[in-house]
């Protein structure tokens, strides 16, 4: 408690006068035996009564805030750089521009690569050659199993035709042979007969072997076709395998135009035309420069590190009200967008960003800020003067109140919010109490005070002197 040099100067001149009242209270301290007065006590005399200063406590809404540092970052971000190696061409923008997403910032020269993709065009015409050639002999095969299959058929109707005729002239046979036994026909009519069955028998069997035959060549021209089918698909496998070849050349020529990947601004260029740039297909490497930097700013994240005994209070969607020295004067009122839930082990922070529009551009990533967030609102807290509030020996936190005779009384109690004026009493108080404010005297439990309301002069304080 803070005594200011006109008080200091009266306690001394009390303290000079021999006043018994100090004594006599510090001989109370001295005699362990001696009760404190109570409120059946004899009443001190009006005269004998300090007169101490009494507040109320204030019942109003309490706002609790955290106030941190704020940094403000661009709400998307990225490194540009080469996919493929290349001599830089024409450069269409430089920093400051901004640039929609798609277009074209700069290109590469690769005339090698050209090269390549003209000899996979080549060797893609040569395979379409060969698949067709392929597909002309399968038609070719096609049309020699069809040839064979008739040929089978046409041999199979030529047996059918000479085993009717050997029918024939095996009857033939066996009537002239009846009629030769009863002499009504002769020799040489049965040797005719015999002749025209052998006959029959012998194209029997040949156009059975032309069967057999037109059935070998069917299945030969059916293997042929097979091999057709096969060699059109390994051609048609070997187009397909130059047209992705050629898909994966046009890809990399593709990176050989470097385009922004959102709107944004241009904020940094590395790259002049006819520079040689080194291909990284990981990305910027540790001492490599990105050739362009693009930023998106007309949306910013404010990103707050709120420290540990507020983070578990912190949660999206809370009141912000950011003040940036860029904008002195305007403070930005927004809400938290997220919270990472999770502290940084190196800093014991959480992080906590804050989605704000930048249609004007006004803000620019970089700038520094403070963030006041509103955590919670109390509807009706306990307030009192810090000065109102005294420690035991053990340091637990306790107010002198003044009951209904005038009579002070220790209530311990529980602290909450403090701004270093006002603290917040969350447990041993009702609102209604008078509660002591500072004073210069020691002051004890069960003693008799005249209270004084803490807008009237005190005549025990040098400010109440006449």
């Amino acid at each position: 408690m803070t005594i200011t040099h006109s008080a200091l100067v009266a306690i001394m001149l009390a303290a000079a006068a021999g006043c018994s009242g100090p004594r006599a209270i510090a001989d109370t301290k001295d005699t362990k035996s001696a009760p404190l007065p109570g409120p059946a006590a004899t009443a001190d005399p009006p005269a004998a009564r300090p007169p101490v200063e009494v507040v109320r406590p204030i019942r109003k809404p309490l706002v609790h805030t955290t106030t941190q540092p704020a940094t403000f970052h661009p709400y998307f971000q990225a490194d540009i750089v080469a996919r493929v190696s290349g001599y830089v061409g024409e450069i269409k923008v430089d920093i400051g521009d901004s640039v929609v997403g798609g277009q074209p910032l700069c290109s590469l020269q690769i005339p090698e690569m050209v090269q390549q993709r003209e000899q996979a065009v080549a060797r893609q015409r040569r395979l379409q050659a060969e698949l067709q050639r392929a597909e002309a002999a399968r038609e070719v095969t096609v049309a020699q199993t069809e040839a064979a299959v008739a040929e089978v058929e046409e041999a199979i109707s030529r047996v059918k035709q000479f085993e009717a005729r050997l029918v024939a002239d095996r009857a033939d046979l066996e009537r002239m042979t009846g009629l030769v036994e009863k002499q009504a026909a002769t020799i040489a009519m049965l040797d005719e007969a015999r002749a025209d069955h052998d006959v029959s028998e012998a194209s029997r069997i040949a156009a059975e072997a032309a069967v057999r035959s037109a059935t070998a060549r069917q299945q030969i021209a059916a293997a042929e076709q097979r091999a057709a089918a096969a060699e059109i698909a390994t051609a048609a496998a070997r187009l397909a395998e130059s047209g992705t070849a050629i898909d994966e050349i046009d890809t990399m020529l593709n990176y050989a135009t470097l385009r922004a990947p959102f709107d944004g601004v241009i904020t940094s260029r590395s790259v002049d035309p006819g520079d040689f740039v080194p291909g990284n297909p990981a990305g910027v490497s540790e001492g490599q420069r990105p050739l362009f930097h693009v930023e998106q700013q007309r949306r910013l994240r404010i990103r707050v590190a709120i420290p540990e005994r507020h983070a578990a209070r912190v949660d999206a969607g809370d009141p912000v009200t950011i003040a940036c020295d860029g904008l002195p004067g305007t403070p930005l009122q927004a809400a938290v967008s997220r919270v990472a839930r999770r502290l940084d082990p190196s800093t014991r922070t959480m992080e906590a960003e804050i989605d704000v529009d930048n249609g004007e551009l006004l803000l620019l990533p970089g700038m520094f800020g403070r963030a006041t967030i509103t955590t919670s609102v109390e509807s009706e807290a306990v307030l009192l003067p810090a000065a109102a509030i005294r420690t035991d020996p053990e340091g637990g936190p306790f107010v002198l109140i003044v009951d209904e005779e005038n009579r002070l009384e220790q209530i311990a109690v529980t602290l909450g919010a403090d701004d270093g004026h006002a603290v917040q009493i969350r447990t041993g108080l009702s609102g209604n109490e008078r509660v002591v404010a500072a004073t210069v005297g020691p002051l004890q439990p069960g003693q008799q005070v005249a209270p004084l309301p803490q807008d009237q002069p005190n005549p025990a304080s040098p400010a109440g002197r006449p």
